[in-house]
Order: structure tokens, then C-alpha cells, then sequence
């Protein structure tokens, strides 16, 4: 229908414009959505009216945002804080995929054109959603008013209507000429000042949904997901920026294409061989400026080219070789650099074959789209970048962590690697209660858990840096900072040697006399083997290193001296190991300089937990452990998990000097004592045994001599 362009009054003209200020002006896209049709009713004398939206680049159907009539005093949607009860009309019939035109806003929608009906009962189309609703509200529609929202871009944005204008008696009359011009008015700043706060408040969106990702690896699918929905790109790559400083290159990072069914996420994958990097340097070590990516990395400028077989500025041999290769056709490049806070270039995001969304054929990218790619691509780095960034602390807290752990190991050669393999004894126990499906069925751990276990694992000792090297170093029960018993040896070799080349001339000398090469070679056996330590001492081995005490030797100066010193008898007859009671009290302290290290370091949330699981593997299930006498109701299951692997580890290791390799069969046995007298969790243990973890972590670190057990059911008895 051709329309004859009025010329609106003055006043009229101003006051549109006064909502048109107002309408830009409107950050609150409810209150927009609520100007816009409430001056439109305004404007029209409308009774009632309905504001619809859609997806400018998917425009699929028409949701309702406000729906408002003054007769039946119904609003819903918009500010009101009532939700809307009709659902979305489609733009498009589901079976044929013919356009819907079946009501007066889909053919607004389609043909774009304003509809003025002046009753639509008497309108040669039909109407049979109008009088349905009509039927159900006791209602009359008389005349409608459509108008379609078009955007900048040509793009349809929503569609306005509205219903029954009404003169001053409130009779229902037609829309005439005036309110058309009107209203297509208000639709233009409308329609535009609609677009800007939807892409707003998409892109708001799109930024919160972006920065939720935990991962480069799943962040970079969505990115490119989105460019390829907000462009309607058939095929789109996402390249990373890798060696920024040595040999920049481009490497590909996410490769998809609608049309070839590809979807691959290289990043992590043996596959990225087979994508080879785009150097950002030729030979001669200048930009390389040919390839586009590599263009659009060095110069930070966005690219956007109509149809690669035509264009002479670049080279598309590669992509072109690929076509061969697959039978597609790359035509329409849109190509964008991602650029994070210091404007230092990321990656680049390229995006192939924008697509008709009527007739799906391969067309340019529109020059309107750029701005929003680029606002895209701005979020897409942020969240990247933020990635990025989380990523490298994350990897230098990981190799601060490790580091420490190698430097306790470090203070000690007998006990290497014991910070090293109770994470991976505490990650077997853990993933067994993950796939337990009886006791642990409601134990599992997400990946910040997962992480979270780790850190404490690898940090459960980090108090020993606190430890003196003499009590950490101490292999043997008289070593200090090198082995006593030589010492000791050496006095017994001056004392054979003495009674070997004198005669007596005291009592002393004549008892000592007595003594045989044979004896002194005895003492200085069982003093050796005492030195050694052990798991248990007897009383008669004791009673002995304390009568060898009163035996006395003479010096070059004719000095008399015991053969063992005060210090050296009560660290020979520590019954247990190698430590004292004073020593071992200093040991055991490093669990409480654990605690006090870990609980003073900021810990992030996902962290809060590392204190605890770290400080609380020497504690018992009875409260008889240290250095918080916890029970286990007190303690959480990590936190007894790790007091079971840090047992299994010391148990089992290879490298104590003051103890062969213990098999399998004992290390078990003697944890089946410390489940039976309630020093560990039972049902751990039960679970250790069951799922095998002893097993698992003998074929990967332990001897095979030491490997003596098969099935492990008689520990379970």
C-alpha cells in the first residue's frame, strides 16, 4: 500500500523528540520496553498494545515483553513484575519452513511494512488467534496497528502493536493517517535505541557467561560458537598466540565448520600436529603481512573480505588447497584480532561464510556486524585473557608447591620423595571413594576439589623446612651431623689396640684385660646394630648397651673415659626408631608449624580447606594423635585419607636407611592393627584394600620383591 508522506506538526514533532531523548537516554532496558509502548498508546489513543522482540541475527520468532490493555486492566511483562502468559509466536511454520503469516505481527514482521486494519473481523485475512483471545477475554478487537522494528542494519528488531484507537468518547475508531506517521516515527528511534540496550545487555550477558568458564579448553568453544551464531558464519577458527617472545606464531586452537561436520577442539590434543602454526615473522624476520590471521595479529586491525578467490591483497593457497581437499568453498572472511588489556594480541578469532538466514547462500559479512564482532571479540578476550592469567598462577603456585616439596625431601635422602608419592597415594585413595558406590557412594569431588586435595597432599609436610637437619637427618640413633657410632668404633679400636700392646698396672686395666679381640669385635657388632634403630628394641638389648657403658678406655694423655657417654646410652636404647623422646617432640612439631604456615597464607576460597586436610594425617581416630587430639568425627574424609596415605608411603618406602623394603604383606598387616586399635578409618581402610590402591601404587613405585601380595581379601577380615 503506498502512503503519502505527512508532514507532522510542530509540537507533535517536538514532543517526539523529547521521547526520543528520553528513550536513548533509558539504560533500563524494562523501563525502555515500558516508554516505548506506553508513548505509543499514548501517541495513538490505543486501548491496548503489545511490544514483541526478536533475535536481529536468528530472528525465528516474536516473544512477548509487555502486553498492556487499558479496558481489560491487564499489564503484564515489562516493569510490571508480572510474567507474560503467552508464548512466542514463530516466524516460520515448523513443518514447512514456509513464513508464518497467519498473524497480523508475523506479517508485519515479513513484509515490513506498517498494517493499519481498520476491523480485523471484517479483514480478508484471517484472524483466528485474535478472536480466540477475545473469546476468552471478553473482549472486542477492532482495528489494529502493527508496526515492524527495523534496526540500523536493515535487521527486524520486534514488531509494535497495537489496538482499538479510541476518540474522546472512548468509541473505537480506525488508526488514521496521523497515527500511522506517528508511530512510525516513534518505531525508528525506537527500534534503534531497543537494539543498542539488547546488544548491551546481550553482550553483558555473554561476558558473565564467558567468565564462568573454569577453562581455556571449554572457553574457547563458546567463543566461537557465539561469533559463528551472532554472524551467522558457517565455519569459524580460533588461533593462540604461543612464543610470544622468541618465534611468534598463530596456533590452532578450535576449528569448526557447519557444513563438513567438523568440530574439533585441538588444545591439549596430539591432532594440533597436523594443523601447522602461522608464523607471525617470515625469513628475513619482518611482519608476515600475506596471511591474513598473521595480518590481522601483527597490524591489531580487523578484516573483513568479501570473497578470498578474488582477493589479490592476501594469500589463500592454503585455504584453497583445503577446498580441493573437501569439496567446500571458502568465500566471505571475517577476520578479528583478540586483544587483552595491555593491547597485546592473544589470538585471533576467523570466522568463514556469513549465511543467508532466509535462503542459507553464502554472502559478505555485513559492515554492520563488525562493531559487534569487535565487541565480541573484546569479551572473548577478557574472559581469555583472564584465563590465561589464571592458568600461569595457577602453574607457578603448582611449581612453588612442588618445589617446596622437593626441597624438604631434599633436607633428608631418607626420606626422598616422600612428598612426592603421598600425592599420588592420596589421589588413588581419592578416586577410588569417587567411584565407590556403597560406603562412599555421596563422596565425589569436582575439579576445584580435585585441585584442592592435590595442593594439600603436596604441602602436608611443608612444616619440616622448620625441622633442624639433625633430627630430620637423623638415620641412625647417633647421628648428629655425621654418624656417632664411628666414634664410638673408634674408641673400641683404641681400647683393642691398648690391650693388645700392655700389661695391666691397674684394676681397671686388669678387668678390661680380659677382654678378647673376639669381644671387642662383638661389641662392636651389636653397638653397630643397635645404632641402626628398628621397630621395637627389646629390654635386654638395652640393659646391655648399658652395662658396655662401664667399660672404660685411656686416651694418649692416660686419661680414663667410658666407653659410652650419658647422651650415647640413651640414644642407643631408644626402643623405636631412631628418635628420642626430646627429638621426637621436635619432629612432631612440624605438624603444628604445618598448620600455623598454611592456615597464614590467603588461601582463595577453593583453597580454604588445604589447612586442614594438610595438618591432619598424624591425628588418630581415638583423638590419641596429634597435634589437635582430633577424633574422627572431628576430621573430614580427606583429611583421614591423607593420614593413610602418609602411613602406607613411610611403611613402604625404599630409601629408609634403618629398615629393609617392607613387603606389601607386613606394610598391610600393620595397617590392619591401626584400623583394629582405632588409630585409622576403618572404613578407609576397608576401601584401600578392597579397590586395590596398594596394588596400583606398588606397580608404579615400589620394588618388585616387594610386591608379595595377590588378592588382599585376608585384611579385610
Amino acid at each position: 500500500m503506498n502512503r503519502v508522506k505527512r508532514v507532522l506538526d510542530l509540537e507533535t514533532s517536538r514532543h517526539l523528540m523529547d521521547i526520543a531523548h528520553e528513550l536513548f537516554a533509558e539504560r533500563d532496558i524494562n523501563e525502555l520496553f515500558e516508554k516505548v509502548l506506553s508513548y505509543a498508546q499514548e501517541l495513538t489513543h490505543a486501548d491496548g498494545g503489545t511490544l514483541y522482540i526478536t533475535n536481529p541475527q536468528q530472528p525465528k520468532s516474536l516473544e512477548f515483553i509487555i502486553v498492556k490493555n487499558t479496558s481489560l486492566k491487564i499489564h503484564q511483562g515489562g516493569t510490571s513484575g508480572r510474567k507474560v502468559k503467552f508464548s512466542p509466536i514463530p516466524l516460520y511454520d515448523s513443518f514447512n519452513c514456509e513464513p508464518n503469516l497467519s498473524t497480523v505481527v508475523t506479517r508485519a514482521a515479513h513484509e515490513r511494512e506498517l498494517i493499519n486494519i481498520s476491523d480485523v473481523y471484517q479483514d480478508e485475512q484471517h484472524h483466528s488467534g485474535t478472536t480466540q483471545i477475545d473469546r476468552q477475554s471478553h473482549y472486542h478487537t477492532e482495528s489494529v496497528l502493527a508496526l515492524p522494528l527495523i534496526n540500523q542494519a536493515n535487521q527486524l528488531v520486534g514488531v509494535l502493536q497495537l489496538i482499538n484507537a479510541q476518540d474522546e468518547n472512548n468509541n473505537i475508531i480506525q488508526f488514521d493517517d496521523a497515527c500511522e506517521e506517528i508511530l512510525s516515527e516513534l518505531g525508528r528511534f525506537a527500534s534503534v535505541a531497543m537494539d543498542q540496550q539488547l546488544q548491551i545487555n546481550s553482550q553483558r550477558a555473554l561476558l558473565a557467561e564467558l567468565s564462568a568458564f573454569s577453562s581455556t579448553q571449554t572457553l574457547l568453544p563458546k567463543i566461537l560458537e557465539e561469533a559463528q551464531a551472532l554472524t551467522m558464519a558457517d565455519a569459524g577458527t580460533i588461533y593462540l598466540m604461543e612464543d610470544e617472545e622468541t618465534e611468534p606464531k598463530l596456533c590452532f586452537s578450535v576449528i569448526r565448520n557447519q557444513t563438513l561436520n567438523i568440530n574439533k577442539n585441538l588444545l591439549g590434543s596430539e591432532e594440533k600436529s597436523n594443523f601447522p602454526p602461522i608464523p607471525l615473522k617470515d625469513k628475513e624476520g619482518q611482519d608476515n603481512l600475506t596471511n591474513i590471521a598473521s595480518f590481522c595479529a601483527n597490524t591489531k586491525q580487523l578484516v573483513n573480505i568479501e570473497d578470498a578467490y578474488q582477493n589479490k591483497a592476501f594469500c589463500f593457497d592454503g585455504t584453497k588447497a583445503f577446498d580441493r581437499s573437501s569439496g567446500y568453498k571458502s568465500c566471505s572472511f571475517l577476520t578479528v584480532p583478540l586483544l587483552n588489556h595491555n593491547e597485546d594480541v592473544i589470538g585471533v578469532l576467523q570466522l568463514i561464510n556469513a549465511k543467508n538466514p532466509d535462503t542459507k547462500e553464502t554472502i559478505p559479512f555485513s559492515r554492520h556486524i563488525e562493531p559487534l564482532i569487535k565487541g565480541l571479540a573484546t569479551y572473548a578476550a577478557i574472559a581469555l585473557n583472564n584465563q590465561i592469567l589464571l592458568q600461569d598462577h595457577k602453574d607457578l603456585l603448582d611449581a612453588f608447591i612442588q618445589c617446596i616439596a622437593q626441597a624438604i625431601d631434599a633436607k633428608s635422602p631418607h626420606t626422598s620423595a616422600h612428598c612426592q608419592r603421598v600425592p599420588l597415594l592420596m589421589e588413588l585413595i581419592a578416586k577410588a571413594a569417587c567411584d565407590d558406590e556403597e560406603v562412599f557412594a555421596d563422596f565425589n569431588l569436582n575439579e576445584d576439589e580435585w585441585y584442592e586435595v592435590r595442593v594439600a597432599a603436596w604441602m602436608h609436610d611443608c612444616g619440616k623446612l622448620a625441622t633442624p637437619d639433625t633430627v630430620l637427618e637423623k638415620s641412625t640413633k647417633l647421628h648428629t651431623m655425621q654418624d656417632g657410632i664411628d666414634l664410638v668404633l673408634a674408641r673400641l679400636a683404641a681400647l683393642n689396640h691398648r690391650l693388645s700392646n700392655t700389661v695391666p698396672s691397674s684394676a681397671a686395666e686388669s678387668t678390661q684385660q680380659s677382654l678378647t679381640t673376639q669381644d671387642i669385635q662383638s661389641i662392636a657388632e651389636f653397638l653397630t646394630s643397635a645404632n641402626k634403630g628398628g621397630e621395637f628394641m627389646r629390654e635386654e638389648d638395652q640393659e646391655k648397651v648399658r652395662e658396655l657403658a662401664s667399660i672404660t678406655w685411656t686416651d694418649l694423655q692416660g686419661n680414663e673415659h667410658p666407653l659410652l657417654t650419658p647422651s650415647e646410652v640413651e640414644n642407643l636404647c631408644i626402643p623405636k626408631g631412631t628418635l628420642s623422646v626430646d627429638e621426637r617432640k621436635i619432629i612432631n612439631n612440624h605438624m603444628q608449624v604445618t598448620i600455623d604456615m598454611l592456615e597464614s597464607l590467603p588461601f582463595p576460597k577453593k583453597l580454604k580447606r588445604v589447612p586442614e586436610y594438610a595438618g591432619g594425617h598424624h591425628e588418630k581416630m581415638d583423638g590419641s594423635g596429634f597435634p589437635k587430639g582430633l577424633t574422627r568425627e572431628q576430621m573430614s574424609l580427606p583429611a583421614r585419607m591423607m593420614a593413610i596415605a602418609d602411613i602406607f608411603e613411610a611403611l613402604t618406602a625404599r630409601d629408609r636407611p634403618y629398615k629393609p623394603p617392607m613387603p606389601l604383606s607386613l606394610a598391610l598387616k600393620i595397617l590392619k592393627n591401626m584400623k583394629e586399635s582405632n588409630h585409622i578409618d576403618p572404613d578407609l581402610f576397608d576401601l584401600f584394600v578392597r579397590s586395590k590402591v596398594w596394588k596400583k601404587y606398588a606397580k608404579q613405585v615400589l620394588l618388585p620383591e616387594q610386591d608379595d601380595v595377590e588378592d588382599g581379601k585376608i585384611y579385610l577380615s
